[in-house]
């Protein structure tokens, strides 16, 4: 399952009965009784291989699901599920849940059993995703349309080359390559995106627990991970890790062993957005979209005189931004075109799927290159950052601006 990563680590992570009937019961795949008896690997191995002769757009819709119970099984995620499990609507809800000690089977129980709380549980969830923290981020420029070696010799010399990077025995290196599809016009699926995951283990370090009584010293090694991606069409190799330092070493590893062409040197530009236009009603395209309805409800601006400000609406006040911020300065000759606008906050009501609820997101822009679609779930994120484009709200860097709104401009 090389090419659907969170299907993979759903695999992985929940007990092998337990991970056989829910993906048998999500996609009415015949999945044989595993046998108990065998290795953990021997069953997961079962299920991949039945999984993965699943057709593209069912494993597509699959590893949606997967990605959302996987976001709420890391720390964050789980901090969620316990500030919303007192509000579990089963009688013995709260024993089950408690009863589980595996983050991922806790999160797949929320899954199945609340899913009113686990849709909030997962709005809710505010923290970025390690491999979209700006923290933890730095990109380099490569060449266009490259494809990523997964030959045994090219495999080879990366592993070699990481354990040489983090000073770690080759045996102390796990590493996972992934590929994330996209759909056209045409029939096959073509890349998006390439990526590939280190996991090493850190020195060891000392953790007392409490065993009959006493005090206990224990020695835990705990495994850290890196993460670099590669987009084909763009040509950016980004790597995602805390060691600032080691990251332009990492992206030329990856460029030289697994993509066999090297880093410019070059490093990939920030976006910037440009939302003056915001500065007076304009219609936003959404035609062909999934989208129902677009508001402005928050703008923050600044100006010689009043110094910063923000004019909030609700999303169910039947006016818009603009006649509000006039009858909450009672001033009906106010215009946000007077100021220069350092914030907005955007509401994007989705049409509904299937039996879902149709959903709301909210893309918010603070200075010139600031954005919070780096902390949406991937899918949202890739509309978020289609729709800003779509929207003129992006600031191609080297291109002049052009103006969207005549009403705006």
């Amino acid at each position: 399952m090389t090419d659907h990563e969170y299907i993979s680590k759903l695999i992985r992570h929940l007990p092998p009965d337990v991970c056989r009937m829910f993906l048998a019961e999500q996609t009415a795949c015949e999945i044989p009784e595993l046998n108990s008896k065998d290795t953990l690997t021997a069953q997961r191995g079962v299920i991949s291989a039945h999984i993965s002769d699943l057709s593209f757009h069912t494993l597509q819709k699959l590893e949606e699901i997967c990605e959302s119970i996987a976001l709420l099984s890391d720390g964050p995620g789980q901090d969620v599920i316990e500030g919303l499990k007192q509000e579990s609507t089963m009688d013995t809800g709260l024993e089950a849940l408690s009863a589980l000690r595996n983050p991922y089977h806790k999160a797949l129980w929320f899954f199945k059993h609340e899913p009113r709380l686990f849709d909030e549980a997962l709005n809710s969830r505010q923290a970025d995703l390690f491999r979209q923290s700006q923290a933890c981020y730095s990109g380099f420029v490569a060449d266009l349309d490259l494809i990523l070696q997964e030959d045994e010799q090219s495999q080879e010399r990366f592993h070699e080359a990481a354990a040489t990077h983090f000073g770690c025995p080759k045996d102390e290196i796990a590493i996972q390559v992934f590929r994330r599809l996209r759909t056209g016009t045409t029939a096959e699926p073509t890349i998006a995106l390439y990526q590939v995951s280190i996991h090493y283990n850190r020195p060891p370090e000392i953790v007392e627990y409490v065993q009959h009584n006493e005090l206990v010293a224990n020695e835990v090694v705990r495994a850290i991970s890196s993460h670099i991606t590669y987009e084909p069409d763009k040509g950016y190799v980004e790597v995602l890790s805390k060691d600032n330092q080691g990251r332009e070493a990492l992206a030329a590893i990856v460029a030289e062993t697994l993509l066999a062409s090297p880093i410019t040197g070059e490093s990939v530009p920030i976006k910037q957005y440009d939302y003056q236009s915001l500065a007076a009603p304009r219609n936003f395209d959404i035609s062909n979209e999934p989208v129902t309805s677009v508001k402005v409800l928050e703008l923050g601006y600044t100006g010689p005189v009043c110094g910063s400000s923000i004019a909030k609406v609700s999303i169910r006040d039947p006016q818009d931004i603009y006649s509000a911020a006039k009858s909450l300065y009672n001033n009906p000759t106010f215009e946000f075109r007077d100021y220069t606008l350092n914030y907005a906050k955007i509401s994007i009501k989705l049409r509904k799927e299937g039996r879902g609820r149709a959903r709301t997101i909210t893309i918010e822009l603070r200075g010139e290159n600031r954005c919070n679609i780096k902390t949406k779930r991937e899918k949202d994120r890739v509309l978020c950052d289609h729709l800003l484009h779509k929207w003129n709200l992006v600031k191609e860097v080297s291109k002049d601006a052009h103006p969207i709104d005549p009403i705006a401009a």
